[in-house]
């Protein structure tokens, strides 16, 4: 059993986490964490979520021992978590974004102390799809076309672009000032890459999925980052492993 202390234990992400933790045998969530000045704190989890009272608390600090941390609280003050980690000194799924690179930079360093695991989308898919679109551009290097991403997520969603797309943008070598981003609805994301020739050849890349995707998929790589020595990893680290 991996006992996970999960950051942003009220939020939406939260939600949806706890709940397939409770349909995975091999994860227990023990600590629920929040912001010390979160109207949350001290609730009963369960009640909170699913109206139905369980045995836990909203916390703004452990207080049970746990294996390992996932983070997937907004980037509200990031630097107070940061030095927290360095306190805590236990292994680290990073899922947060809206980072500058300032602050991006102090996580990665933390993976001088602890294994840190940087995900900017927990979907093993996604993942695939960008290597599938850098695999197309590197295919069409010297032959004219254009290229374009577009992404969507739901209302509160608070950085624009997303940190998919930007990663994206960094892969592809795309300005992100031309990122088409949409943001309505409560739940389903997408992020595509169009390619179109100069000839009318086109080629859209997409990826869909909603927060029970993103919340089966953290517990996923969990499963294979738990005792893993201390490092920085990407899912593309997890992607090569599996392929060995």
């Amino acid at each position: 059993m991996i006992n996970i202390c999960l950051f942003g234990a009220s939020g939406k992400m939260g939600k949806a986490v706890i709940l397939a933790a409770a349909n995975d045998s091999d994860i227990e969530i023990n600590n629920f964490i929040v912001r010390s000045e979160s109207d949350t704190l001290n609730k009963n989890v369960g009640e909170f979520h699913f109206n139905t009272p369980d045995e836990y608390v909203f916390e703004s600090k452990p207080s049970k021992d746990f294996d390992l941390i996932i983070d997937f609280a907004t980037r509200d003050d990031i630097e107070k978590r940061i030095e927290f980690f360095k306190t805590l000194k236990k292994p680290l799924i990073f899922c947060s974004s809206g980072l500058n690179q300032s602050q991006l930079n102090d996580i990665k360093n933390l993976s001088e102390k602890f294994p840190v695991f940087i995900a900017e989308n927990t979907s093993i898919l996604m993942s695939l799809m960008k290597e599938a679109a850098i695999r197309t551009k590197n295919t069409l290097q010297g032959r004219g076309h254009s290229l374009s991403v577009n992404e969507k997520h739901h209302k509160n969603k608070l950085d624009l672009p997303s940190g998919t797309a930007l990663s994206l943008c960094d892969a592809l070598n795309i300005d992100s000032k031309n990122v088409n981003s949409i943001r309505e609805g409560d739940d389903e994301s997408y992020h595509e890459v169009v390619f179109l020739t100069d000839y009318g050849d086109k080629l859209q890349i997409k990826h869909s999925g909603d927060r029970r995707v993103y919340a089966v998929e953290v517990l996923n790589i969990a499963k294979w980052f738990y005792q893993k020595p201390k490092n920085l990893y990407y899912m593309q680290t997890l992607i090569e492993e599996l392929h060995e």
